[in-house]
């Protein structure tokens, strides 16, 4: 089993995380049922899952059951206002196992005072945002998908971190998670999520009769827009390499086995 870890982000100011991305070969990262065959049990589908995350922390060097992630809205049944986040404390880390904290927010927030705790968010497909300001010592995370990026999250993430942190834009320092690229992403009509004009001007393309959508030129744009320069985007199109999940391959029938990507830090 291998895992996608970047140790030091190539800028200037020394990164004080370690970020990390799981793929196929540390498992499905889900209890999903629909990720498992027929017959296997909800209890499970769970201890499989915890099983995933305890070998994974083992080889992070970290404690597999410190995993704080959040429960966005319009992925689960919570409201709550567009941007809002958490900032992580001990209040957050009661059960043994924190990946079942709840957490109803878009973006969570975590300072250098507590290392070796991971927050990460499951993707197949969609940008994981990850910004650390690097002279005060947090970092906050966002699960960017293409809602989420409508209603302009990249940019709520930055806010977020001024707003908890007193955060200068220029020590904010941004990761873009592997995901799905234009030349992947496409729709046979224009997609009903995109209701933003200003969003996706130049980022949703018609070629033919089919719209590609570049989900990454969208938000490295919205991070521009808000006076971010220190962005790092992974290469990696999470459709077209075999070691990564994909929701887009599995809804076309190219992918047999379904799954999560993990994509987190933690503060070293």
């Amino acid at each position: 089993m291998e895992i996608s870890v970047t140790l030091d982000l190539m800028f200037n100011m020394e990164s004080k995380i370690v970020i990390f991305e799981s793929n196929k070969l540390d498992g499905k990262m889900s209890k999903n049922p629909k990720f498992y065959p027929k017959g296997v049990s909800e209890s499970e589908r769970y201890e499989r899952f915890h099983q995933e995350r305890l070998i994974l922390g083992k080889k992070l060097g970290v404690d597999g059951n410190h995993i704080l992630r959040s429960r966005q809205k319009g992925l689960s049944k919570v409201d709550y206002p567009d941007g809002k986040y958490i900032l992580l404390d001990d209040s957050h880390m009661t059960k043994e196992d924190y990946f079942y904290e709840d957490l109803p927010a878009d973006i969570l927030i975590i300072s250098e005072k507590y290392p070796g705790i991971i927050v990460a968010n499951p993707c197949a497909d969609c940008p994981i945002l990850i910004c650390e300001d690097r002279k005060k010592g947090y970092t906050a995370l966002a699960h960017c998908g293409a809602l989420y990026i409508d209603r302009k999250l990249p940019q709520d993430t930055i806010r977020a971190l001024i707003d908890c942190c007193n955060s200068s834009i220029d020590d904010i320092y941004v990761y873009v998670g592997s995901s799905i690229k234009k030349e992947s992403y496409v729709y046979d009509c224009y997609p009903k999520w995109a209701k933003s004009k200003e969003v996706w001007e130049g980022f949703i393309m018609k070629e033919n009769s089919d719209y590609h959508i570049d989900l990454v030129g969208a938000i490295e744009k919205q991070l521009k827009d808000i006076g971010i320069t220190h962005i790092e985007i992974s290469p990696i199109d999470t459709a077209k390499d075999p070691n990564y999940y994909s929701h887009a391959e599995e809804v076309k029938g190219t992918q047999k086995d379904g799954g999560q990507n993990l994509v987190g830090f933690y503060y070293k």
